[in-house]
C-alpha cells in the first residue's frame, strides 16, 4: 500500500514534504527537492523551519502549534523559503497534521507550491492573481486508491477540500456506498477498464457537492492487478465557461436568425406594398366609374376588402421588422379594440372564451392606431399562451383618473386623466421575479423556438413612445392582467380628420411633382391625383426631379416622392431642393422607412409622410391639409 501511495506522492506536480512533530523531514517528493535545491538525503538533516525565512519563523511555528492543539484542521498561507543557493523563494504552503490512532500528532503533510514569479510580478498583480488562484485550485488534486471492488483503500487529505469529505468518511466504503447506483456503476467501469487494459484511463464527470454542480477531470492509473490510483482535478470553472460560451453562441445565432427574418419580412412587405398600391388605387378609381347598381360593383368591393386585409398583413410584417414609421393620430381606443377583435378571436382557439366590454364615454388619445392594434394583439397572444388548457380572455376599456398618490407608486406614471385598456387572462400567472422582467427585450419563459421575447417589450416601447404607461399584475394559478394607460386629450376645434369623399372635389389649382422609380406606383398615384383635379409632373428618379425643378420651380406646389430609390433616395433629393427653396411642401411615401427619415424641426410643418399602400382619400387629404396648413 505504501508503494502505491508513493507513486502518486512522487507524481504530484507540487512539492510535498512530510515532517515529524519535531520538524525533522521524514519524506519529500521530487518537486519539493527541486524547489529548495536540496536532495532528499540532504533534507534528512534539516528541519522544515531551517528552510524557512527567518521573518516567517514565528508565523510558521504558531501555525504548527495551532494544528497540534487541533484549533484548526488545516493551515494554508504564503511563506518564504531559503534556497540552497541563498535566494529567497515564495511558496503557498498548505499543511495538514496527521494523527496516529491514539490521536497524537504523527506527522505533518505540507503541500508547497512555488509562487516566486507571481510575487515578483507586482506590475501584473490583478491578472496574475486570478491566474494564480485558478492554478492553485487546479493543482490541488483529489488522490484516492480503489481496489477492484470499488472500495476506498486510501484517501489523500486533499479530498477534504474539494469533496468536503474527511478521508475517514471514505476509507473502507465502496463507490456504491458514496454515490448513486448509476454513478457508482459508471466509476467502477472505469476502474475495471484501467485494470483489465493495464493503461491509464482518462474521463470526466460531474458531482453535486453542497448543492452545487462541480466537474472533474480524472485519471485512473492501474497499480498492479487489483488497485488503481484515482487522481481527480477540479474542472468546474472551465466547464462553466464552456457552457456559457455555448449559450452565448446560441443566443447569437438566434439573434442573427431573427435579424435575417426581419430583413426578409421588411423587404417582402415593401415590394408587396408597391403592388398593393396599384391594386388598391385602380380598384378605387374603378369603383368611381361603375354605378353602384352594377353587378361589377360587388366584385370591386371584394378586391378593395382583400387589399385592405393584405395591407394589414404587410403592416404586421413591417412592425416585426421595425421598419414602420410611427404615425400618431387622434384615436378612439374603442375603435382599435373593435378592429382588432376579429383577429384576436381567431388567434384564441376553441378552448378560450373571450368577452369585450367597451366604455362608450371613453376619452380619445393621440397614438398610432396600427401600433396600438399590434400592442393589443401581442397582449392577447400572451394571455392565450398562458391558458394552454383553456380559460377566459377579457378586454375592457374605461376612463381612469390617476392621482398624485397613485402616480408615486408607479415610476414613470404622471397624474392626470387616462383612457385605459385592460387585457385579463385566467392562465397560469407569473412568479414575482418573472413579472419584474416581463418587459425586458429577449426575456421569455417559453421554450426555444416558441417565443422571441420581443412581443411585450415592443408593446412597452410603443406605449412609452406614445406618452403612456403599461403595467402588469399577476398571481400564480389565478391569471394576469395587463393595463395600458394613454393620456386622454381634447381634440382641438377644427382638428383635421381623415378626409372622406374628397375625390373630384378639389380645384385644378395645384401642381404636384411626382417622383417614384416604380412605374406601377407612379401610375397609380398619378391617376388618383388627376382624378382629384391636380396637375401632375412625373420624374422617375431624384436626378430627373432636380433637373425639372431647376427648369420649372415656380410651377410646382408640392413634391410627392418615394423615400427609397436607386442612385439618389428621396431624402437626399428633398435636401437638394430645399437648398434651392427652403420651406417647399413635401410628402414622403414609402412601404417602410429605415429609420433614416430625419426631418429637421424647421421643415416639419411643410412635410408629411404616407405609408404605402394608401388610398386616394388619404393621399388627397394629406395634400389638402398640407396646402392649407403650411406656408
Amino acid at each position: 500500500m505504501e508503494d502505491v501511495f508513493r507513486v502518486a506522492f512522487e507524481k504530484a506536480a507540487s512539492g510535498i514534504a512530510i515532517s515529524a512533530p519535531s520538524g525533522d523531514h521524514l519524506h519529500t517528493n521530487r518537486a519539493f527537492c527541486e524547489f529548495v535545491g536540496y536532495s532528499a538525503d540532504e533534507l534528512q538533516s534539516r528541519r522544515m523551519l531551517d528552510l524557512t525565512h527567518p521573518d516567517d519563523w514565528q508565523r510558521a511555528s504558531t501555525t504548527r502549534d495551532r494544528l497540534v492543539r487541533a484549533e484548526i484542521p488545516q493551515a494554508s498561507g504564503e511563506r518564504r523559503f531559503i534556497h540552497k543557493s541563498g535566494l529567497t523563494l515564495w511558496a503557498l504552503v498548505t499543511t495538514t497534521l496527521v494523527r496516529d490512532q491514539e490521536g497524537d500528532p504523527a506527522y505533518f503533510v505540507s503541500q508547497v507550491l512555488d509562487i516566486t514569479d507571481r510575487r515578483h510580478a507586482e506590475d501584473a498583480l490583478r491578472s496574475a492573481e486570478t491566474r494564480f488562484r485558478a492554478l492553485i485550485g487546479a493543482m490541488r488534486d483529489v488522490i484516492v486508491v480503489l481496489d477492484r471492488t470499488g472500495r476506498y483503500v486510501d484517501v489523500a487529505p486533499s479530498a477534504t477540500e474539494l469533496l468536503h469529505r474527511l478521508p475517514t468518511d471514505l476509507l473502507g466504503k465502496t463507490l456504491h456506498d458514496v454515490f448513486s447506483t448509476a454513478q457508482a456503476d459508471r466509476f467502477l467501469g472505469w476502474v475495471h477498464e484501467a485494470l483489465e487494459k493495464n493503461v491509464p484511463v482518462e474521463e470526466s464527470y460531474d458531482l453535486e457537492i453542497r448543492g452545487e454542480q462541480q466537474w472533474f477531470d480524472a485519471t485512473m492509473l492501474p497499480q498492479g492487478r487489483d488497485r488503481v490510483v484515482w487522481i481527480s482535478r477540479d474542472a468546474t470553472q472551465r466547464r462553466r465557461a464552456e457552457i456559457a460560451l455555448r449559450e452565448s453562441e446560441e443566443q447569437l445565432r438566434q439573434a442573427q436568425k431573427m435579424e435575417a427574418v426581419g430583413q426578409l419580412a421588411g423587404g417582402v412587405a415593401h415590394d408587396f406594398n408597391n403592388m398593393l398600391m396599384a391594386i388598391m388605387s385602380n380598384a378605387e378609381l374603378a369603383s368611381l366609374e361603375i354605378p353602384a347598381s352594377s353587378g361589377l360593383s360587388s366584385y370591386i368591393d371584394e378586391i378593395k376588402n382583400a387589399s385592405r386585409r393584405a395591407r394589414s398583413l404587410t403592416q404586421q410584417l413591417l412592425a416585426f421588422s421595425r421598419k414602420q414609421m410611427l404615425q400618431p393620430l387622434i384615436v378612439d381606443l374603442n375603435d382599435v379594440v373593435r378592429e382588432s377583435q376579429l383577429i384576436i378571436h381567431r388567434l384564441m382557439g376553441p378552448n378560450i372564451a373571450m368577452d369585450v366590454v367597451l366604455d362608450p364615454a371613453l376619452g380619445r388619445v393621440r397614438a398610432d392606431p396600427g401600433q396600438l392594434s399590434q400592442v393589443l394583439i401581442n397582449l392577447a397572444v400572451n394571455g392565450r399562451d398562458a391558458m394552454a388548457n383553456g380559460g377566459q380572455l377579457s378586454i375592457a376599456t374605461e376612463n381612469r383618473e390617476i392621482g398624485e398618490g397613485d402616480a408615486r407608486l408607479k415610476p414613470g406614471l404622471r397624474p392626470g386623466r387616462y383612457a385605459a385598456i385592460t387585457v385579463r387572462d385566467t392562465g397560469t400567472g407569473m412568479r414575482p421575479d418573472v413579472a419584474a422582467r416581463v418587459f425586458e427585450p429577449f426575456f421569455t419563459t417559453k421554450p426555444l423556438g416558441q417565443g422571441t421575447g420581443l412581443g411585450l417589450s415592443t408593446a412597452y416601447g410603443v406605449i412609452k413612445q406614445s406618452g403612456g404607461y403599461i403595467d402588469v399584475t399577476t398571481a400564480l394559478a389565478v391569471g394576469t392582467t395587463f393595463t395600458v394607460l394613454l393620456p386622454s386629450i381634447v381634440a382641438p376645434q377644427g382638428a383635421v380628420s381623415p378626409p372622406t369623399g374628397i375625390l373630384g372635389t378639389t380645384k385644378p389649382s395645384s401642381t404636384i411633382l411626382l417622383v417614384d422609380d416604380d412605374p406601377g406606383v407612379r401610375d397609380a398615384a398619378k391617376r388618383m391625383l388627376i382624378r382629384s383635379g391636380f396637375m401632375v409632373v412625373e420624374a422617375t428618379n431624384g436626378a430627373e426631379a432636380i433637373a425639372y425643378w431647376d427648369r420649372c420651380a415656380d410651377t410646382i406646389d408640392v413634391v410627392l416622392t418615394d423615400v427609397v430609390m436607386p442612385s439618389m433616395d428621396g431624402t437626399d433629393m428633398v435636401r437638394a431642393l430645399r437648398k434651392r427653396r427652403p420651406g417647399i411642401r413635401v410628402i414622403f411615401m414609402s412601404g417602410y422607412t429605415h429609420g433614416g427619415l430625419e426631418i429637421p424641426e424647421a421643415d416639419k410643418q411643410s412635410t408629411r409622410f404616407l405609408a404605402k399602400p394608401f388610398s386616394a382619400e388619404q393621399l388627397v387629404g394629406a395634400l389638402v391639409e398640407l396646402l392649407q396648413s403650411s406656408t
